[in-house]
């Protein structure tokens, strides 16, 4: 059905499975953005130049792959297929420009994970490019464009007035330079504080109580109280003992059940969190590792502020720990959540549930040579 349709994608390390998956010899990706934003035309309602990237290194030369892709779109079938996210909408939305009066017919597809069944899922999913989420473009081109408008603005002006033709702005990294500088003056402020300065005092009761000891820390609010010197803190002691103030008493214990909930799915943010934590690994590097993951079948798309998984999936999820963890095994539900712009999308999960024994049989290679490129 798709074997003489186009894809285009992003990473050249789909292609193949992609291939594989639906039968097309015509897989092309383009390697990311394939257009750099040349110049911003003020006095034509800001209308941004953008240009297919040239260079005289032929590894960064992008016109003669991207011309021969244009060219194998002529009347034909065109699935634009690339990431799910507003860059990977950028991205797709320059390609359509290229190919709208060229090929036969063009839609937009998301593959949320690289499996025949995700596969299968996007192209069912499947719209024609001009009826797609248009909106999508249009954020990315507004961020680009405020981008480097700042950028082409401040930095001429900044490297003329401060002598240095090494530093830049823009309208994320000035604000965050910025920032950075107010955090480090105030810890430089903090660091020239005597040691007396920098303490702070609290009070702790240790208590005997049904055969235990029970610590009673001081709060005001909810939250511990803090004296900023020892002898704020002891004469609040002194009071105590003379009864100027309250006494706390301990007038009844109750046992309570608490029922703590098992770990939400993983957003990008929080799989870097945790990453981090865990792995002791940079955020960068867990990207690296995450993305060709995703690009090997083995997890959903990694960039998602989503915590919702899908139905199709925890239907598979229960039939498989049902029966490992008979009594103790509960179906469990996620939305997207109230902060999120992705209902349609999922939380980052593994694509496929196997038996221990069988994933170390089948992928553990395949992963140790993944994470080792």
């Amino acid at each position: 059905m798709y074997k003489n349709c186009v894809f285009i994608i992003e990473s050249p390390n789909k292609i193949a499975k992609i291939k594989e998956l639906t039968g097309s010899s015509f897989v092309f990706a383009t390697g990311g953005h394939f257009v750099e934003l040349v110049n911003i035309e003020v006095g034509k309602e800001f209308n941004p130049i953008f240009e297919i990237k040239k260079s005289t290194d032929k590894k960064k030369d992008k016109s003669t792959h991207i011309n021969h892709m244009i060219n194998q779109c002529k009347d034909k079938v065109v699935y634009i297929a690339t990431d799910p996210d507003r860059e990977g909408y950028g991205i797709g939305y320059k390609f359509y420009e290229k190919i709208k009066n060229l090929a036969k017919t063009i839609y937009r597809t998301e593959f949320h994970e690289i499996t025949k069944s995700g596969v299968e899922k996007g192209l069912n999913n499947a719209v024609l490019f001009s009826q797609s989420n248009l909106n999508l473009y249009y954020s990315w081109l507004g961020r680009i464009v405020s981008d480097q408008f700042i950028g082409f603005t401040l930095t001429p002006y900044l490297r003329k007035n401060i002598k240095n033709f090494e530093v830049s702005a823009s309208r994320v990294q000035t604000p965050a330079l910025s920032i950075l500088v107010e955090l480090d003056k105030k810890i430089q402020a903090f660091e020239q504080k005597s040691i007396d300065e920098k303490l702070s005092y609290s009070i702790e009761a240790i208590i005997d109580a049904l055969g235990s000891q029970i610590s009673i820390t001081l709060v005001e609010e909810d939250k511990r109280k803090a004296f900023e010197t020892k002898e704020l803190a002891q004469n609040f002691l002194n009071d105590l003992k003379n009864n100027l103030n309250p006494l706390a008493f301990l007038d009844s214990i109750e046992q309570k059940d608490k029922e703590k909930a098992p770990p939400k799915p993983f957003t990008t943010s929080n799989l870097l969190k945790d990453g981090v934590r865990i792995l002791e690994m940079g955020v960068k590097q867990i990207q690296e590792h995450a993305q060709k993951l995703f690009e090997a079948g083995l997890i959903t798309y990694i960039r998602t502020d989503s915590e919702a998984l899908s139905k199709e999936y925890l239907q598979e999820h229960k039939a498989f720990f049902e029966g490992i963890y008979p009594s103790v095994y509960e179906y469990r539900e996620y939305r997207a959540g109230k902060n999120s712009q992705a209902e349609a999308h999922e939380a980052i999960r593994i694509n496929t549930l196997t038996a221990m024994k069988i994933l170390k049989k089948c992928v553990r290679n395949t992963i140790l040579q993944i994470l080792m490129v």
